[in-house]
């Protein structure tokens, strides 16, 4: 029932994420002010503004949530990677956000996580024959603004790399505008620093900082025995189905889930290096990709029943990990 109701092509569903995403994470209205490392120069600006509550900081970070399941949504749909319109990521978004370690919900990741989702979805508009250059010099402009939140973003510009070389016959333009759009954000950014008397700016300080919120061990025990015992079988039922979706596809949608399976590769690159330093890595960027790759899981034909026993297991770990 419960993944049968988002499997639906009903935007009416959408409105029990009003209800799903404070039951997930209310607690951190309540909880302490979460402290953040040095951060990039929006999010920093981003913390002055919100102050040092952590209701608001708390409740802020809930919208960011509701739009990020909206938008994954949006993603799937419009770039055809799934078999048939759903909306499964609205659901699968904030519930493998709640059940994945975490430090503190507000982080610089979660923050330009909408950028780069609002990059990707313009990247994967263009076509083989149409127009690019904009939509691509967007995309760029789009990681450069979430780079000044979460500085690894600015690595996700090979997925469009990745995705104008599977979509489009090569042309070297199309490779060197996104970077353009990324360059005019940072040295913009430099420029206003520097006129401001706030250089040298360090940046690359940002990712180092052992201070900044990501995932912490927290949880052992029966609840990681659970948490493999439920995550291990959807992920494997999901590339199955993934590979046998992608085997059926035409040329353009096998182009498109390539460029997904290319940003989730970077993400996984950006998830081992930031782990690397700091033992630790925001959630956003394992649930983001995950919750669109799950959809594969829970959008096939055969098993409803146990494809149904699957939702309910995530969603009573997520509310066991934070309500337990």
């Amino acid at each position: 029932m419960l993944s049968g109701l988002f499997r639906s092509n009903q935007p009416a569903v959408l409105l029990t994420l009003l209800v799903l995403v404070p039951a997930l994470f209310m607690g951190d209205l309540a909880g302490p002010v979460p402290q953040h490392g040095a951060g990039m120069v929006l999010f920093e600006r981003l913390l002055l503004l919100l102050g040092p509550k952590a209701w608001v900081q708390g409740l802020f970070a809930m919208v960011l949530v509701l739009l990020l399941a909206v938008q994954l949504t949006a993603l799937v749909n419009n770039a055809d990677l799934a078999d048939r319109r759903n909306h499964l990521p609205a659901f699968l978004f904030p519930v493998l956000l709640a059940l994945f370690d975490r430090s503190a919900l507000l982080d610089p990741a979660l923050v330009g996580m909408p950028l780069v989702v609002w990059a990707m979805r313009r990247a994967w508009s263009i076509s083989n024959n149409g127009p690019a250059l904009s939509p691509l010099f967007d995309a760029g402009f789009l990681l450069g603004l979430a780079a000044l939140f979460y500085l690894p973003y600015a690595f996700l510009v090979v997925v469009l790399w990745a995705s104008v070389s599977v979509i489009r016959p090569f042309q070297l333009r199309e490779y060197l505008v996104p970077v353009l759009g990324l360059a005019v954000v940072l040295y913009l950014t430099w420029g206003v620093l520097h006129l401001n008397g706030a250089t040298p700016w360090r940046p690359l300080l940002t990712i180092a900082e052992r201070g900044a919120a990501g995932t912490e061990v927290q949880r052992t025990g029966l609840f990681r025995v659970l948490q493999y015992a439920v995550l291990v079988p959807v992920l494997l039922v999901a590339l199955v189905d993934l590979a046998a979706s992608y085997q059926r596809g035409v040329m353009q949608v096998k182009n498109l889930r390539s460029s997904f399976l290319a940003w989730g590769a970077a993400l996984t690159v950006v998830m081992i290096g930031v782990y690397l330093l700091n033992q630790a890595f925001p959630p956003v960027l394992l649930a983001a990709p995950l919750s669109v790759l799950c959809v594969h899981t829970f959008m096939g034909g055969g098993r409803r029943a146990l494809r149904g026993a699957a939702a309910w297991a995530l969603l009573a770990m997520a509310l066991w990990a934070q309500w337990g």
